[in-house]
C-alpha cells in the first residue's frame, strides 16, 4: 500500500466568474467520492449558491451558502432576497454575517488608513489566490454560525469577485481558533501572479 495519494488539481488560466460552471461541476464530482456531507459556498448575491444547490439537489449533501452582512453591496437586493427564498425551499441553510477576515478591522483601515494583523493574514492567504482566502473565510463564518464543525471535513467553493474558481476540501475552525483550520485538498484554483496590495 502506498503512503501517498495522487489527485488531479484543475488550474484555470484566469481567475473569475467564467470558471463557475466548471468549478461547480468539479465540486459535484469530488462529492461523489462519498466522504463529504456539507458544502460551504461563498455567495454574496445568492447566484453561485443556487447553482450549487441545483447541482446537488438529488443528493443528501447539505449546501450552506454564505453571504455578506447587512449594509453590504447585495444586502437586501431583490436578487438576493429571491435567492434566499429558493435556499429555504431547497433546505439550504443560508448564513449571512460579517466577513471573518475583515469586520471591524476594515473600519479601522478606512478611518486611519492602516493595516492590522487580520488584513495581513488575509493578504497572506491571497498568495494562493483570492478564492483560497474567501473559501477559508466563509467556512469559518459557517463554523461560527454552527453550520459546520471542526470535527468534519467539508467542501468549500469560492471565487474572485463573482462566481467560483476555487474548490477545496477543508477542516473548519471557529474564528477564535482560526489557526486550527486545515486545507486538506485543492480541487481547482486559478493560476495567479501574487497579491494585489490593498485588495481588502
Amino acid at each position: 500500500m502506498n503512503d501517498f495519494d495522487i489527485r488531479e488539481i484543475v488550474y484555470f488560466k484566469k481567475a473569475g466568474v467564467e470558471n463557475t460552471n466548471k468549478a461547480v461541476a468539479l465540486a459535484v464530482e469530488r462529492c461523489k467520492e462519498g466522504d463529504i456531507s456539507k458544502v460551504v459556498v461563498a455567495s454574496s448575491s445568492g447566484d453561485t449558491g443556487l447553482k450549487v444547490v441545483r447541482a446537488l439537489e438529488d443528493t443528501d449533501i447539505q449546501v450552506i451558502p454564505v453571504g455578506l452582512s447587512a449594509g453590504s453591496k447585495y444586502s437586501g437586493s431583490p436578487e438576493l432576497e429571491d435567492n434566499k427564498k429558493d435556499f429555504e425551499k431547497s433546505g439550504a441553510r443560508y448564513v449571512q454575517g460579517v466577513l471573518a477576515l475583515s469586520g471591524v478591522e476594515r473600519a479601522v483601515k478606512e478611518r486611519w488608513d492602516t493595516a492590522g494583523p487580520v488584513q495581513v493574514l488575509a493578504d497572506g492567504l491571497r498568495i494562493a489566490c483570492e478564492g483560497f482566502k474567501v473559501g477559508i473565510e466563509v467556512t469559518v463564518m459557517a463554523a461560527d454560525a454552527g453550520c459546520v464543525s471542526p470535527d468534519e471535513y467539508v467542501l468549500c467553493i469560492a471565487g474572485t469577485g463573482r462566481g467560483a474558481d476555487t474548490v477545496m476540501v477543508v477542516k473548519p475552525a471557529y474564528s477564535s481558533e482560526f489557526f486550527d483550520f486545515a486545507v486538506r485538498e485543492i480541487v481547482c484554483k486559478p493560476l495567479t501572479d501574487g497579491v494585489k496590495h490593498g485588495a481588502m
